[in-house]
This record gives C-alpha cells, structure tokens and sequence, in this order.
C-alpha cells in the first residue's frame, strides 16, 4: 500500500524573488539550495531535515484579497524555532510587525513582503 514518507516542502508565491529571498534568508538564516530552471524565477532554501522553502516569483490570484491582521487566521506554514523571544527581539530591532499567537504558544505570526503569513514556534523536544 501506498504511504506518505514525510513533509518536503512548502511553495509560495512571490512578487519580487531577489526581494523575498533577502527578506527569508536576512531574517531566519536559511541556506541557499540548487534549483533547476524552471523557467520562471525562484529559489529554494533549506528548512533542514530535507524540507525546504520555495519562493516563486509568479503572478499571484491572491494578491488582492483581504488577508486578516492574525497570520494564523490565514493560509501560513510554521516553523520550529529554538527561541521565538530571539526573533521577537530581531523583528522589533528591523520594525517588521508581527502578533502573537492567541492559543497561548510561544508563536508568533509575520507577513512576509507579499502579505504571505508564517508562523515560528518554540519547539522543546
């Protein structure tokens, strides 16, 4: 019988490739990985465990809808952290808005620079 193996990636949608990418890579640190030519621009970056991110820079459908002021009232993707205060501290330092999570979680919930939302979470084994 067939079976899911694990999770591998999230895609989004991008309006500005090199933008999101400096916005990605300036504030979680995520490595660049190879990516073939798709015949379109993008990246891809290592989200570790052999999951990666995959920012598209194609016309999106969703740019104009309204998006909550809450990312986790809307589409998002999360990622563990080792210290949301840590990036709370760093959000604050570069002024980008982000709210944190109502179920009580040490989370919070950004936007990136296409309203695309995401969570980072505080992950303890």
């Amino acid at each position: 019988m067939a079976k899911v193996l694990g999770f591998d990636h999230v895609s989004i949608l991008v309006s500005n490739a090199e933008k999101s990418l400096d916005f990605y890579q300036s504030l979680l640190a995520l490595p660049l990985l190879n990516r073939p030519n798709l015949g379109f621009l993008g990246y891809w970056l290592d989200l570790k465990n052999g999951q990666s991110l995959h920012l598209m820079q194609l016309e999106n459908p969703y740019a104009e809808c309204h998006h909550p002021e809450h990312g986790g009232r809307d589409t998002h993707f999360a990622l563990r952290v080792d210290s949301v205060e840590g990036f709370k501290q760093k959000l604050e330092a570069e002024n980008i808005p982000f709210t944190e999570s109502r179920s009580g979680r040490k989370a919070i919930f950004i936007r990136d620079p296409d309203q695309n939302a995401f969570e980072l979470f505080e992950y303890n084994e």
